[in-house]
């Protein structure tokens, strides 16, 4: 007969409130890579037109440089959402070892109380940097749609 004792139950009720955040964290990966996929979508149909202006003599300078502006906007936003995957990624990990953690600590019957703490902490700040980077992608997003 199996048997679970308290603590591992009481374990189990501390891992649930992470287990909920790697799912919050699944579903911004998710929001994160279809913005990313846009982001490379539109790149890739931006430097076919850039191939087409240099390749057509009557096109002007003024479109090309548009162009390259286009470009260099999605090149940035890029680079910010590829760093707010990989701050969201870095979270999860964390939390998948703070978990990994509570149930090590109880049942080599360890006193893991700081790194889990520890552990929580820089989940929480890697979750905070995924959402800053987040809105800072949307703000370049937003700015270069309304230059103002």
């Amino acid at each position: 007969m199996l048997s679970i004792h308290a603590d591992t139950s009481h374990v189990i009720q501390l891992a649930v409130g992470p287990a909920f955040m790697l799912a919050a964290i699944g579903g911004t990966l998710t929001i994160l890579t279809n913005r990313l996929a846009r982001i490379n979508d539109r790149t890739h149909k931006r430097r076919e037109d850039r191939e087409v202006a240099d390749t057509d003599s009557k096109s002007d300078e003024e479109k090309r440089r548009e162009i390259d502006a286009e470009l260099s906007t999605l090149n940035n936003r890029a680079r910010i959402i590829n760093a707010a995957v990989s701050a969201a990624s870095g979270c999860a990990i964390l939390v998948c070892l703070l978990i990994a953690s509570l149930f090590l600590g109880n049942e080599l019957e360890i006193q893991f109380d700081r790194p889990v703490a520890a552990l929580f902490v820089l989940a929480m700040l890697t979750l905070i940097a995924t959402y800053l980077l987040m809105l800072w992608e949307i703000f370049v997003a937003q700015h270069s749609i309304n230059p103002t």
